[in-house]
């Protein structure tokens, strides 16, 4: 509550606890025990108006006229009124209509972009911190998981940092990198003191990760068949890619071409491009051995499936498709344990990681966006 709403609380009667203001104690609607006559200080007898009951059993009024808790008015004898102190009230109802004095308009959030980019490199239709501070009230707790999937300067994600919540934001654009990314370390780092940064005594604190998504593994070809896309021809960009579909850990081996990855100490995976022979996978399971297994994601087979006890054989992309996830609602992005992002190492200022095989951040269905995730937002 504002000051100027906390004014209807007053303190008539001088009660010891403080401010409060007066509920009326009538109720829509007819309930037998909620009819009963009320005998005021001042000798007024009262029932409930017609078509209306009290808002309470009578035990209960009496409970409450014990406590001090029921106001007849200044002469004793007005119609009840249930006291509810201002010390017990966690905030109001939000209503619809949100003047620009609570929360903000276009030129206050521009005035936040220049004390945070100059005028120069202004984001050009930010909102305001109040707005978005309103919003996560009504609408989250703290630690609570926010996301904004089109993050424009970033401003959800920092107020949401600043009020204790956990955030998400996914942005396509390239001020990701030259604004989201800068305006966080500002809030990070408590050099931020501008939006709602004083209203929630926000000192600076926490932390986020910035991940680069891959580009999409498969895509369809001319004639609407699914295909390996051009950007994971590389092999090693290919079979990070299918390891992480397919619950491999990415470890190539020094020795053997066909230990790309491995889901326990016995259990591996191959990936390859090329089309396989009997004869190659005869060969392939001989080195394999009893002791362990192998599962083989390769182009073609020219073999039966199951001919071999200690090969698993499946096609690409069919292998691939049948791992994707189509159609759900909740796409569970499991980040919360994964290592630090690398710094670039010429010490630039460029927030993202290096390039590596697969794409960037491990995250398991790959996609085309840039991805912040916050590992924070407290104190």
């Amino acid at each position: 509550m504002t000051e100027a709403q906390e004014k209807i609380y007053k303190n008539p009667n001088n009660h010891p606890r403080g401010r409060w203001r007066g509920i009326p104690m009538t109720a829509q609607g007819y309930r037998p025990n909620q009819m009963y006559e009320i005998v005021a200080p001042g000798g007024a007898i009262h029932t409930p108006p017609e078509g209306r009951c009290w808002s309470t059993i009578e035990p209960e009024f009496k409970k409450l006229l014990s406590e001090g808790r029921i106001y007849f008015g200044k002469d004793g004898n007005s119609q009840p009124n249930i006291i509810r102190f201002l010390d017990e009230v966690e905030g109001l109802v939000p209503w619809t209509w949100w003047p620009h004095e609570e929360v903000g308009h276009t030129d206050e959030a521009k005035k936040e972009m220049h004390a945070l980019f100059s005028k120069v490199d202004a984001f050009l239709t930010p909102k305001p911190e109040r707005l978005i501070r309103r919003i996560l009230d009504i609408a989250t707790n703290p630690d609570d998981l926010v996301l904004d999937s089109f993050a424009g300067s970033g401003t959800t994600g920092a107020v949401a940092h600043k009020m204790g919540r956990r955030w998400i934001m996914v942005e396509l654009g390239d001020h990701c990198a030259t604004h989201i990314v800068p305006r966080l370390r500002q809030v990070i780092d408590g050099t931020d003191q501008g939006g709602i940064s004083k209203a929630v005594d926000w000192k600076g604190g926490g932390g986020f990760r910035y991940y680069r998504l891959a580009p999409s593994l498969l895509e369809k070809d001319a004639w609407d068949n699914w295909v390996i896309a051009k950007d994971y021809y590389d092999p090693a960009k290919l079979a990070q890619a299918v390891c992480k579909l397919m619950g491999f850990v990415y470890q190539p081996d020094e020795t053997k071409y066909w230990m790309q990855g491995r889901s326990s100490e016995a259990d591996f995976i191959y990936v390859t491009t090329q089309s396989l022979t009997r004869a190659q996978l005869a060969a392939l399971s001989e080195e394999v051995g009893d002791e362990r297994t192998l599962l083989v994601c390769c182009k073609a087979f020219r073999a039966e499936a199951d001919a071999f006890p200690n090969l698993t054989i499946r096609k690409i992309p069919q292998a691939v498709l049948r791992e994707c996830e189509w159609g759900k609602d909740d796409y569970s992005l499991n980040v919360a344990n994964l290592p630090e992002a690398p710094r670039e190492p010429d010490g630039s200022d460029d927030p993202r990681p290096p390039a590596r095989a697969g794409g960037k951040g491990g995250i398991g269905k790959p996609a085309s966006q840039d991805d912040l995730f916050s590992k924070g937002g407290g104190k």
